[in-house]
């Protein structure tokens, strides 16, 4: 009965320093978790706003459609969460918008295979009361593209991130 008792403890023991990683697998994970992060910050373009919320989130609509871009509806975030019970929302929207035939152009590099672009931007309100423009960085996307089609990928990002570049550069302050 000791035997058995001896050797089920040896086995979970054994199972259970396995488990844990190594100062070097550590050390790996940070790594990975760091460039991971540095890289969600580069797909992003977050600055302060010029104009207040509402008049962002007008901005956005008008320059896009002088422009030719399909403009969609706009969603009221914090309507939202104050539905489902969050008492200090911040202001926050999302425009719906996109270049037109951007995800077509993006799709024929791909065969259709690659998904599209999220076309939208949000505008929200920080917790001091500054205003914000969130978006996808296409233009950093761009240089980051590798892989099969990169070369045609990377010169469509660039087209559309300069585009979206030039709706954005007078709505922020940096």
């Amino acid at each position: 009965m000791n035997r058995i008792a001896f050797l089920l403890f040896s086995f979970w023991a054994a199972a259970a320093s396995a488990q844990q990683p190594t100062p070097e697998q550590m050390k790996q994970m940070h790594e990975a978790a760091t460039r991971q992060f540095q890289l969600m910050g580069a797909m992003f373009h977050v600055r302060r706003a010029k104009l207040g919320f509402e008049e962002t989130v007008a901005a956005i609509r008008d320059g896009a459609g002088k422009r030719g871009w399909s403009v969609g509806g706009v969603q009221d975030v914090q309507s939202t969460l104050q539905q489902q019970g969050v008492k200090d929302a911040r202001r926050m929207k999302v425009v719906f918008l996109c270049i037109k035939d951007a995800n077509e152009r993006l799709a024929k590099v791909y065969g259709g295979k690659a998904p599209g672009l999220p076309c939208r931007a949000t505008v929200f309100e920080d917790k001091e009361g500054v205003i914000h423009l969130l978006r996808m960085n296409t233009s950093a996307m761009a240089r980051l593209t590798v892989g099969e089609g990169a070369k045609e990928l990377a010169r469509i990002l660039a087209e559309i991130g300069a585009e979206e570049d030039a709706l954005y550069k007078g709505l922020t302050k940096d």
